[in-house]
């Protein structure tokens, strides 16, 4: 018996915040699209542009799929700034399902994720380098009667220069890392919730031998006209507290995603 039976995965991972969909396995089918741009109005306040990326994920097979987002940006008016342009390019690929006898609402994926800047953007939306980040990730029901979802995720960061200046955030580890990220998300009626604890450390990939570990609350309120609509909004508030190099720092962070179902073919539940 499907332990998941009557609760709609493929819905639920998809509306999670986007690093956890980016890497976990999904349940569409295959033909299944999905359009989205993810405009940061935060922007408006702590920047000088407005970045607003625009992409979109496809389920190429049964077992893998592909996705791809163009990052734009321009200035907003508010400051003396000036400009906008491509920020980068950031490209995935995922199989999914490598255990058929999981396919009962759990799942192991194997992908990576390749981003890299294009042309010269402003320094403060870029680091300066190219990431190639292959992972391995795996989703579990943990109690499905309560929609209640684990997941955990181990990859690598692999960084490449480019010719721009290096520019690395608060707590950026300036090396190649590995990354092991473990959580549990769970669905109610109106929202999702999830928690997410992630360690970033170059100590055994690169002479750096620095960690950062994050702790990661968030939810995610969707919103659709009606059930049947094939677009929603995704609102996405959260909190973090991260431990690094560079100190302690606590933060508050909101987002909101709008997406384009333009093919629902989607796994039977």
């Amino acid at each position: 018996m499907n332990p998941a039976a009557g609760w709609d995965i493929a819905e639920f991972i998809d509306g999670l915040p986007d690093l956890l969909t980016d890497r976990l396995p999904g349940f569409d089918r295959m033909g299944a699209l999905r359009l989205y741009v993810r405009p940061h109005f935060g922007d408006l306040i702590r920047r000088d542009y407005l970045r607003v990326p625009f992409g979109g994920r496809a389920k190429v097979s049964e077992n893998i799929e592909s996705s791809a987002e163009l990052q734009t940006y321009f200035t907003h008016g508010i400051s003396d700034a000036a400009g906008y342009g491509l920020a980068g390019i950031r490209l995935g690929t995922k199989c999914e399902h490598l255990l058929p006898s999981l396919n009962n609402g759990a799942g192991v994926s194997v992908g990576f994720i390749y981003q890299t800047p294009l042309s010269r953007p402003p320094q403060a939306l870029t680091d300066g380098h190219r990431h190639f980040q292959p992972y391995v990730a795996a989703t579990r029901p943990l109690v499905p009667a309560w929609k209640l979802l684990g997941y955990a995720s181990v990859g690598a960061d692999l960084l490449e220069r480019t010719p721009m200046s290096a520019h690395f955030g608060r707590n950026q580890l300036h090396a190649n890392s590995l990354i092991y990220v473990a959580g549990a998300a769970r669905e109610w009626p109106r929202f999702r919730a999830s928690l997410t604890a992630t360690v970033t450390s170059s100590r055994w990939v690169s002479d750096e031998n620095k960690n950062v570990y994050a702790l990661r609350p968030e939810i995610v309120v969707p919103w659709k006209l009606h059930p049947a609509a094939r677009t929603q909004l995704l609102f996405t508030l959260g909190a973090r507290t991260v431990w690094g190099p560079d100190g302690h720092q606590l933060g508050l962070s909101s987002s909101m995603r709008i997406e384009f179902l333009l093919r629902r073919n989607r796994a039977a539940k």
